[in-house]
Formats: structure tokens, sequence, C-alpha cells
């Protein structure tokens, strides 16, 4: 299917999303939303997908809101609240869908698109790329992304950086705990595929439920998710994943998983 404001490619058990709105640095319009969100609730159904790579086209990663529709949109405060929802939507399918995805930040990444790049899983950025939550600066309330940021880097620097609408460069976001790994420009795609090529042979199901068990651990109790932790390796035991898995370590040989 053709998309307007996004390409879908799928490699090899990957799927590769790319954000194709250029000229406005692939900032958020609601077809944008529509259709990432349509994008990502077909890969979550798909087993054969094992991960998800999200990047950009041209000189940005994603700028946020589109601030020229803000403008020129009659009702504003109706625009904004469809605009957020439309992204909470794909915020919540990335979080909740049981596959790894990665952000390839190519470049800038501001307000809805921080908020984006924080609701990946990893994330790898090129040395010259950008960050900012953005909103006050054109005087808005968040609309997304202070719970994921609050959580990353704590009450006091989430203070810091988003009341003051603060811009600060990949290596600071390496150093807050917001990026996984910064690379060179010509050097992101490498890095992108060296996590994807692990999560290729890796077990499916298993990492699947791994990263729900890591969402839930960020509000659950401790003895209501040691209880989860307990049901969820039970299931994950009764795969043939677990069985290869067990059989490969006692035979001392690589594992074949297969996603069963």
């Amino acid at each position: 299917m053709n998309y307007e404001t996004l390409t879908i490619d799928t490699s090899k058990n990957i799927a590769y999303i790319t954000l194709n709105r250029p000229e406005r640095l692939n900032s958020f319009d609601m077809k944008l939303g529509q259709e990432l969100y349509k994008v990502l609730h077909e890969i979550s159904s798909k087993p054969e997908i094992k991960a998800v790579v999200i990047k950009g086209t041209g000189k940005g990663f994603c700028g946020g809101g589109d601030v020229k529709e803000m403008h020129s949109t009659k009702d504003k405060p109706r625009f904004l609240r469809d605009l957020t929802k439309a992204i909470h939507k794909c915020v919540i399918e990335m979080r909740t869908m049981e596959k790894p995805v990665i952000a390839a930040v190519n470049g800038a990444a501001f307000g809805a698109g921080l908020s984006l790049t924080l609701a990946c899983d990893i994330i790898i950025s090129v040395k010259e790329a950008k960050f900012g939550t953005a909103f006050i600066g054109i005087g808005l309330a968040p609309g997304c992304g202070t719970q994921f940021f609050t959580k990353i880097v704590g009450y006091q620097k989430a203070c810091e950086y988003i009341l003051t609408s603060k811009v600060f460069t990949a290596q600071k976001a390496a150093e807050i705990g917001i990026v996984n790994r910064v690379v060179d420009s010509d050097e992101l795609d490498d890095a992108v595929e060296e996590f994807v090529s692990k999560f290729r042979k890796l077990p499916p199901i298993a990492v699947g439920k791994a990263k729900m068990l890591i969402n839930k651990s960020q509000d659950n109790d401790m003895i209501t998710h040691l209880e989860l932790e307990s049901l969820t390796a039970s299931k994950s035991a009764g795969t043939y994943d677990f069985k290869e898995g067990v059989a490969a370590f006692v035979e001392k040989r690589k594992p074949v998983f297969k996603g069963k």
C-alpha cells in the first residue's frame, strides 16, 4: 500500500518505517499520525516481523507537530486535541507491541518528535542530531512525552529541560540516559543493523514478553510484578523456542529459534 507521509519496507523480518515529509522536517500533521498508526497496528499483528526501525527522510527525524498547520487552523484547541490523540495512538501502539522498536535518529527530534523517539525501545542517534521538548517555546503545554522524559532523567532534570524548552545535543542525550548510542552520520545504518541482526536470531516471543515486563515494571508494585514475571516465564516455557534453547544449551550448540 502507498502512503502520503511515510514509506514502509520489510527486509529479512524487519520492518523499516521512514517518515517522509522532509519539507516540514517530517513533522506530524493529522495524515502522518493516522498513517503511522495504521502501519504500526498492522505490523504489531504480524508474527514474522521481529523488530521495527523508525527513521526520517532528509535532515530531520521528526520536528514535532506541524506548527504551520497549528498557525493556519481556526479552531486551535480542537486541532491540538485531535493531533495529540493521533500521536498518542502511535505511542501506545509502539509501547504495547511485543516487538523491539528502534529509533534511527538522523537529525532533529523536537516536541512530539522527541516524544516519538522516547516511545522507542532503543535509540541510536547521529552526532549532529539536536533534541528538545519545544512545546513551551511556542506557548504550548506539552501534548505528550512528559511521563517518558521524567521517568528517564528524573524530576529536577525534567523540569530543567521541559520548562525552559532546552535544546540539547545527542551527546547530552546519551549522558542523561535518553540515547543508547551516538554515531557518525555515515555509521547510522550499520549501527541499526547491528541491533536488528541480533533480533533476527533471538527468540521473538521471549523478547516481546521481556519488553512487556520492562514496561509493566515501571508502574507495578514489587509483589504484583514478581507474580507477573512468574506467570510470563511459565507461559514462555511452553514454547518451541524454550525447548530449543535449553536443548541447545545442554548440547553446547547455538539455538535456532522459530518464533513459536
